[in-house]
């Protein structure tokens, strides 16, 4: 049990970081929609703060062109319908009978802001969406090089400005592929450092080969989070600073190393050590604090070099 509480902490030491990088994304892509309009959307779909509604809508449509096949038609006379037999509901509106699931996805964030007793405007839709509904408007589906009507590669460079040179949406959605993966894992209760190799025919995870080891596990579990970090300067540098600067990384970084598995699982195997003994008045101030559960500041010349409160699975005897 101690592994899976120390695989919970994991957990919670990354969601800072996948927070940040689902905010950013979602950000970054509704202020390029409205700031740098994409040319062909015109008279198919709103640019403007409208668009999280409009585009959609227009997917919808572009997937289902049929008007039998997208909307309910009418059986009956009586039935409220328009001049092309659709059926009308109370408000007027077309009754749509097949949606993309990205239209769903808009229609229970509405249903849920209207359940809060809220009013529903683009804002809070777009903050209701989840990182799925994001990664997916990162998809081929979206991309019309063509008609220049869709959202790639149009806004490409707006909204990720700083990626890597040679780095093109290919690249950027399989990077969001893994971590939507592993927010999946995360999600759904799962190991987070258990990994498996990559098939080289594939590129995919082969579940017959697995990465045996606590340091070879948390390696790569580093690497996925480092990944995350680079992701987030792809779009904001500044977003990236700002949450590198408040130290949201660290304990992160502490957890995931084989001392961070020992600390729940084995305290004794951790080679760096203090030993309390009489007169340290500091260790045991220290020691005093940690047992009500509280927060103390450790302080040099002034400045404080860290803050330390409870956070382990053994609890201080």
């Amino acid at each position: 049990m101690a592994a899976y509480y120390w695989n919970k902490a994991l957990a919670g030491a990354m969601l800072p970081a996948l927070q940040c990088l689902e905010v950013t994304l979602r950000n970054a892509i509704d202020k390029a929609v409205q700031s740098g309009p994409v040319p062909g959307a015109t008279g198919l779909w709103l640019t403007d703060h409208n668009w999280i509604f409009s585009l959609p809508r227009y997917m919808g449509k572009k997937a289902y062109p049929k008007l039998r096949r997208r909307y309910k038609m009418a059986k009956k006379p009586a039935d409220r319908q328009d001049a092309q037999g659709v059926m009308l509901d109370q408000y007027g509106h077309r009754i749509i009978a097949c949606k993309v699931r990205e239209e769903t996805l808009v229609d229970q964030a509405r249903d849920l802001i209207v359940a809060e007793g809220k009013t529903i405007t683009p804002a809070r839709v777009i903050s209701g969406l989840s990182f799925g509904f994001w990664t997916t408007l990162l998809s081929t589906k979206y991309e019309d090089v063509n008609s220049k009507s869709l959202l790639w590669p149009n806004l490409e460079a707006i909204v990720f400005p700083h990626a890597p040179p040679g780095c093109g949406m290919p690249d950027i959605r399989e990077a969001f592929h893994r971590v939507r993966a592993l927010r999946n894992r995360l999600s759904h209760h799962e190991a987070l450092w258990k990994f498996h190799y990559d098939d080289p025919a594939t590129g995919l995870p082969d579940y017959g080969n697995p990465v045996y080891g606590a340091q070879a596990s948390c390696s790569l579990l580093r690497k996925h989070y480092d990944d995350i970090i680079e992701m987030i300067g792809w779009m904001s540098p500044d977003r990236k600073a700002n949450f590198l600067s408040h130290s949201a990384n660290l304990r992160f970084y502490a957890l995931c190393s084989v001392d961070g598995l020992n600390s729940y699982i084995a305290p004794e195997k951790i080679k760096a050590q203090i030993k309390v003994s009489r007169g340290g008045k500091g260790i045991s101030r220290l020691i005093r604090v940690l047992e009500k559960n509280e927060f103390i500041r450790i302080v040099k010349e002034g400045q404080t070099v860290l803050t330390i409160g409870t956070d382990n699975s053994t609890q201080i005897q």
